[in-house]
């Protein structure tokens, strides 16, 4: 379990006062393993004797409540028709405690479970799984999370590895998302890794995050939250001329209960305002306006502001049609701005872009009990998305390779989506069997980019001193058509079957499918999978997990506009580089960019969608009171990954002054012809240790080699692709993660983060167009892809905070005011984002950029 799903239940702990004549009362919520309510559950409460002390149900909104006849050790047991078994043991004292959350998994009708004090749980079960890291709502409360961020919080216990083009995957309520569409404070848990190797989902388990919301509530309960932060509690930053500014304040918070009093009828209202008012930090070199002469050009530092404004709202109203039926309906607005982005490091000022983001989604949900041992969830989901660009400054884009990139950012567009999402996934249980089969639509979207990117064209020198002689290496330009209507639609399909051989074996088969309109033609993208759990040991809850499986990539929308801009040069982009001069010489002199041959995209013939193969064992067992530790390895081998091949490169033949076919200028081919291979250690901690001692926590040491970075990535010599073999660019070889609290629930609490990485590889360039591809990433004579590896990464986060009872004769019912402060980077350790790889370049091999330093966050909790 996680943190606080092991002690929030905990009203006192053992040996603490147990003056009252009676027990506090005992609240909670039962839902499934997608977040879905469960109403009319069974809870009973037993005594250490495993007597049943009292019973209720759980009312329209999943939820329920108990009291317990005095201070003392107790098991509260949830049991369901269709549903396994959940059991929790807590010591009640006389005050309230944290409300309960459990979740349900469908049962196995072969698993017997008798609940009494000694209760045990199916160690070969999926959601027992020790190697997934869970963080609850009591963490999120308890922990340093920085700006409430979970999400990226959460990152930090997930692999690049287990990713593809697409990128990381997000699961919310079961369905697949591109963003949290509650508050933080109305999400019950995040999950990363689970069930590593279930044919339900497309991604590996940590490639992926899931998020479970909280059930509506029965009685009215809110919570309010406010964080802030101002750069006067900062430390400096070590790049910049002076401590940049900074203040961000967030208005969060949620608010649930019954609709007119009606016991069949609730909702959930959240929402959640972020205000940021921040610099960005530029470090570049120019050229020096006082003396021409010096061609090395001249620091230039400086902050600039990047504020960024969010506002987020969520409304979901649920209804218990029946005894087995139930379901909600959620509407989810997003409205945020950013201005000045892309602004720091090199960037200058003037390349700034100010960008606007619009979602609003409507999400309908169902559950339906078809009986005893069926159980049917169904979701849709409608959403518009709508996201604009505008450049800061209009004009030409200048890039002068490692040392600085000014004029303008050359973004101006405007994307925009309508999509559906769809999920239906139906639990049976028979005998040994636990089955589970579905379908799922990621993607059924319209997709509209208006594209006015580059009109005005974007000069590349080689140098400073090429810059001030007004002497580019090569020059790009779109012209034409600027509006494209594509679509992206993507579809899934799995069955899976969790057979109980034994009480301590478990076998977990499946079958997955996918397809995808990029590759239309490519059809037989059928993903077997396969995982397993044997008991070694039930004494001390030993047990070994293996599995593994094929997983197909998907490519998301960047390829498909790609396509839908250039296959037919409809968007026209004309390249030149200054070895062309046949074409255009100097380029600041060419007299019609019209009589230019475009550039084109297009797929290799029988390109293939690519996989990853992810194969696994590791052995786990019970440490200290109620904490798992696991160590386990990892096998991932990838073929037919995308690149891309320029087919009509300059050839060597002609020193890279000319292409093969005249007519064309570059002719991207998207090929699936990349390669893969890696494996990683894991160890993976979780858990109560003891009461002053609770953490979940993360160890992998990996390598990883492969001959592409993804599908936009381009070798260096075109005509040799195969010799790009190095380290991936995500690829960090030690990662280190760790959340936990100490003396948890007491003033002198702490919650802290440690994280601790390997640097990534990064590549020495030479800055000219050595090719004449003008894509200017050639690479010094000898020097392979990646040989580098960047700074590492260090960094300790630490938490105080307390919650006040405002009326403590009413414990019970006590609103609640919390404090706390937090520090992230609490050493001030200066962790380099980014190298100067330029060879030549004035910071050359140096870090010229950081993570922030040391800041302070405050904040404020009222809970009723």
């Amino acid at each position: 379990m996680a943190i606080a799903a092991e002690i929030p239940a905990e009203v006192s702990e053992p040996g603490a006062s147990d003056s009252a004549a009676a027990g506090a009362a005992i609240t909670g919520s039962v839902a499934d393993s997608t977040g879905a309510i469960i109403p009319g559950a069974q809870v009973e409460l037993l005594d250490a004797a495993g007597a049943v002390v009292t019973t209720t149900v759980t009312d329209g909104a999943g939820n329920f409540r108990v009291r317990a006849p005095r201070p003392a050790d107790y098991t509260v047991s949830v049991t369901m028709n269709g549903f396994e078994t959940s059991a929790r043991h807590l010591h009640v004292g006389a005050g309230a405690g944290s409300p309960i959350a459990f979740t349900l998994a469908i049962a196995s009708s072969v698993t017997q479970v008798t609940v009494n004090a000694g209760t045990d749980i199916d160690l070969t079960s999926s959601e027992n799984n020790g190697d997934t890291s869970v963080m609850t709502a009591s963490d999120l409360k308890a922990l340093p999370v920085f700006d409430n961020d979970y999400v990226t919080a959460m990152s930090n216990f997930m692999d690049a590895g287990d990713t593809a083009t697409a990128g990381s995957g997000l699961m919310v309520d079961g369905v697949e998302s591109n963003r949290a569409t509650v508050s933080p404070s109305a999400v019950q848990e995040i999950h990363i890794n689970e069930d590593p190797y279930s044919a339900r989902y497309y991604r590996p388990g940590r490639g992926q995050l899931e998020i479970i919301t909280k059930p509506n509530a029965d009685r009215y309960h809110g919570e309010f939250n406010f964080m802030f932060r101002d750069s006067a509690l900062n430390a400096q930053n070590a790049f910049a001329p002076n401590k940049p500014f900074e203040q961000r304040r967030i208005y969060e918070g949620n608010l649930t209960g019954p609709i007119a009093h009606s016991q069949k009828t609730g909702f959930l209202f959240s929402f959640n305002r972020s205000e940021e008012d921040l610099d960005a930090v530029v470090n570049a070199t120019v050229p020096d306006t006082t003396n021409p002469t010096n061609l090395a050009g001249v620091p230039y530092r400086a902050n600039v502001a990047a504020p960024t404004r969010d506002t987020e709202f969520s409304l979901r109203v649920g209804h218990q049609f029946t005894d087995k039926n139930n379901a909600y309906v959620t509407y989810s607005f997003q409205d945020s701005s950013n201005r000045n982005q892309n602004v720091g490091n090199q960037t200058l000022p003037a390349v700034g872009a100010n960008t606007d983001y619009r979602e609003d989604d409507v999400i309908l949900h169902d559950d339906y009990i078809l009986s005893a041992t069926k159980l049917n969830q169904a979701s849709l989901v409608l959403e518009r998305v709508d996201n604009p660009y505008t450049n800061v400054q209009e004009g030409p884009q200048i890039r002068v390779q490692g040392n600085f990139t000014g004029g303008s950012a050359q973004n101006d567009q405007e994307r925009s989506e309508y999509n559906a999402r769809l999920s239906d996934t139906v639990s049976w249980t028979r005998g040994p069997h636990s089955l589970k089969f579905g379908i799922n639509v990621p993607h059924f979207s319209r997709r509209v980019l208006d594209d006015r990117s580059n009109s005005a064209g974007t000069y590349t020198f080689a140098t400073l001193a090429d810059y001030q002689n007004n002497n580019p290496s090569g020059f790009s330009l779109a012209q034409g058509q600027t509006r494209f209507v594509y679509h992206q639609q993507e579809v899934g399909g799995f069955i899976q079957d969790q057979i109980k051989v034994t009480p301590r074996l478990s076998l977990t088969p499946g079958l997955r499918y996918d397809w995808q309109n990029f590759l239309a033609r490519d059809t037989n993208n059928f993903s077997p999978r396969l995982s397993f759990a044997y008991v070694l040991d039930p004494a001390s809850k030993t047990v070994l997990r293996g599995g593994g499986g094929i997983y197909y990539d998907r490519i998301g929308g960047g390829p498909l506009v790609d396509m839908a801009r250039y296959e037919s040069a409809r968007r026209r982009v004309v390249r030149v580089s200054s070895r062309q001069q046949a074409l255009c010489y100097p380029i600041t002199n060419c007299a019609s960019t019209d009589l230019l041959p475009p550039s084109l995209v297009e797929l290799q013939p029988g390109i293939r969608t690519p996989y990853q193969m992810h194969f696994g064992l590791l052995v786990e067992r019970q440490v200290g009171e109620k904490a798992t530790i696991s160590v386990g390895g990892r096998i991932n081998r990838g073929a037919d990954l995308f690149r891309s091949v320029d087919l009509n490169a300059p050839l060597p033949a002609t020193n890279f002054t000319f292409r093969p076919n005249p007519n064309v200028g570059q002719l991207r081919q998207i090929e699936s012809e990349g390669y893969q291979k890696g494996a990683s250690l894991d160890i993976n901690y979780r858990g109560r240790f003891n009461r002053y001692f609770t953490a979940f926590a993360w160890y992998s040491w990996s390598h990883y080699g492969n001959n592409t970075d993804g599908i936009s990535w381009f070798p260096e010599d075109q005509a040799n692709p195969e010799a790009e073999w190095g380290r991936p660019s995500w690829d960090q070889g030690q990662r280190f993660g760790i959340f936990g609290e100490i003396n948890a629930d007491h003033p002198l609490n702490l919650g802290f983060g440690v994280f601790a990485n390997g640097g990534h590889p990064y590549s020495i360039t030479t800055g000219e167009d050595n090719f004449g591809d003008n894509l200017f990433n050639a690479r010094p004579d000898g020097v392979s892809r990646d040989s580098e590896t960047g700074p590492d990464y260090a960094d300790l986060d630490l938490r105080w905070g307390y919650d006040f009872k405002l009326h403590p004769k009413e414990l019970d019912k006590s609103p609640t005011l919390g404090l706390s402060a937090s520090a992230f980077n609490l050493l001030n350790h200066v962790n380099g984002s980014y190298i100067d790889s330029v060879e030549g370049s004035a910071d050359f091999n140096q870090v010229i950029s950081a993570a922030p330093p040391r800041r302070v966050q405050l904040a404020m909790r009222f809970v009723f």
